[in-house]
């Protein structure tokens, strides 16, 4: 799996006239060689590691990382998840590597163990550098890089420059990795489809705690311990979004919000569970009233799942994600009651929720009313969202595979109304 992403970010460095790619963001460490430490859930604003990636296939792909990190090498193999890589660079984190090299009469490795980091420090280039910027400075120095280098973080390019003494030329790898990322593999989509299989299990138990006199609060908390026994990591703080009516309106800045008062009939709940399986995002959505819908509501969310439905049947390759959205936003969504008020967009999805290959920043309006082009193996999240006032809102989304010729839905949890 890694060698085919590497290949993909490879024929996009050529296609930039790049000669390398450093990546120390911890999404794209762990997306091209399998690498992960527990130290990343400290969420520093520094990095923890590195991976660099050459454009020329005949140079090695190089592994940057704490030395008293190389032992979770051989953890990481044991456990079935290999760590790829054709070289290491190690650096000291704080005092912990310093402490691990320092001598202990009573300590004595397995013959097994010791003959794997012997194998292991036989990949290091050069001597352990005082820190990352350092290490990388050096690898880049020591592999006699010529011609531009791309980083994902422009803080450490800056710093790598300035500690090498010279003029590298860097440039911004976030277009680039983006790209690569945005068409999955073989193995990414069948975990996506497992993940599939665990979003719809989310969804029917939290509908299964909802109802007239039940607390969102209570909801979040059961829905969170669901996620967690399925090996889901909720999002952090809030496994669930949320939105409903507060003084007859629609607020969507009212999502997250703590709400401890139980649900009345009548009122509308936002089911959009997120967290992470294995690293890939999930990001379900649905509507819930709480007790009998009033006919006209009903209508209203079978007409946004018609428009809906209508694009999901456009995610095929070649189509332009903006476009496909807005021949349905000028037909049938004009029988809205408020067409304007339907939010709809269709945006890649992988370790983190939003990853298209768009121009950064990808969150600007461009990504959304220019889109790009839907290519085979993309795996993409629909968001269909009417935020209409006069009935209340009704929102879906699914996440599709593209395929050759048509695209097909991770998630099969219905998108009709669900009332409670």
């Amino acid at each position: 799996m890694h060698h085919q992403k590497i290949e993909q970010l490879r024929a996009q460095l050529n296609a930039a006239g790049a000669a390398g790619a450093v990546l120390t963001g911890i999404d794209n460490v762990y997306y091209l060689s399998g690498y992960q430490s527990v130290m990343d859930g400290w969420q520093l604003p520094e990095p923890m590691s590195a991976v660099y990636v050459p454009a020329d296939n005949s140079r090695p792909v190089v592994l940057a990382l704490p030395e008293a990190s190389l032992i979770g090498i051989i953890v990481s193999k044991r456990e079935g998840a290999p760590i790829f890589y054709d070289k290491l660079a190690v650096f000291d984190l704080l005092n912990f590597c310093q402490t691990a090299r320092a001598e202990d009469a009573y300590m004595q490795l397995g013959e097994d163990i010791a003959n794997e980091l012997g194998e292991i420090t036989g990949d290091i280039l050069g001597p352990c550098q005082p820190t990352v910027i350092k290490s990388i400075a050096a690898f880049l120095q020591d592999l006699h890089i010529n011609g531009k280098v791309l980083f994902d973080d422009m803080r450490v390019a800056l710093r790598v420059q300035e500690d090498s003494g010279s003029s590298i030329d860097i440039g911004d790898a976030f277009e680039t990795m983006f790209a690569a990322r945005s068409i999955k593999t073989p193995a990414e989509i069948a975990l996506f489809e497992e993940s599939g299989r665990k979003a719809d299990g989310v969804m029917a138990h939290t509908v299964s705690r909802l109802g007239v006199g039940t607390k969102w609060c209570d909801v979040e908390k059961s829905v969170a311990h669901y996620m967690i026994d399925e090996g889901i990591d909720p999002l952090p703080s809030s496994p669930m979004l949320f939105g409903g009516g507060y003084d007859l309106a629609f607020r969507p800045d009212l999502f997250r919000t703590h709400y401890d008062t139980p649900f009345e009939a009548g009122q509308i709940a936002i089911l959009e569970t997120q967290g992470r399986y294995k690293n890939i995002w999930l990001d379900i959505n649905r509507t819930a009233h709480m007790g009998e819908a009033a006919p006209e509501y009903r209508e209203q969310h079978d007409l946004v799942k018609r428009c809906f439905l209508q694009v999901a049947e456009k995610l095929v390759p070649g189509n332009n994600s903006s476009e496909i959205c807005e021949d349905v936003r000028h037909t049938l969504a004009q029988d809205l009651d408020a067409p304007g008020k339907l939010l709809m967009i269709v945006h890649s999805i992988g370790h983190v929720p939003l990853e298209s290959p768009t121009a950064f920043p990808s969150t600007g309006l461009h990504a959304a009313v220019e889109g790009f082009e839907i290519k085979e193996n993309m795996v993409l999240s629909f968001d269909c969202l009417y935020f209409g006032s006069r009935l209340g809102p009704s929102h879906m989304e699914n996440v599709f595979t593209i395929n050759e010729k048509a695209s097909s839905s991770i998630y099969n949890y219905p998108l009709d109304l669900i009332e409670v």
